[in-house]
């Protein structure tokens, strides 16, 4: 007996798995070598399988696609997150550090007020004390 004769023939379909595109594949490259086996218009059989082949083809090159695709999103995603992050820090920086200036040179300008003020108390005469007695 014939390794096509052992093949269980393409009427006996409560067995037969057709869930994949693979699965269909195989059955209909079973149904394709009955048929030549039994001399059989073998076109249309040939019609269909090269369409099924290109449409697993094409499922497959799109996962891929859409797979690529979305790296490169999640990638820019996070490249425009780390750009944001590092503007926000440097922002931050510059204006922790514009306070430290005008707090420093509000301090400077206090500390130089008032050792002025205490320059200006000690130059002044003591003359509005002698008007009083």
């Amino acid at each position: 007996m014939s390794e096509l004769q052992q093949t269980k023939l393409w009427d006996d379909w409560d067995d037969i798995n057709l869930s994949t595109s693979e699965r269909r594949i195989e059955r209909l490259e079973i149904l394709l070598c009955q048929k030549v086996h039994k001399g059989e218009d073998i076109s249309e059989c040939l019609q269909v399988l090269e369409y099924l082949k290109n449409c697993t083809t094409h499922q497959k090159l799109e996962s891929v696609f859409f797979r690529r695709v979305h790296s490169k999103m999640t990638f820019n995603s996070w490249q425009i997150i780390g750009q944001a992050t590092l503007i926000s820090l440097v922002a931050i920086s510059c204006c922790f550090a514009m306070y430290k200036i005008a707090t420093s040179s509000i301090s400077n300008n206090s500390s130089s007020e008032l050792s002025l003020a205490k320059q200006l108390s000690k130059s002044t005469p003591p003359h509005s004390k002698k008007h009083h007695r």
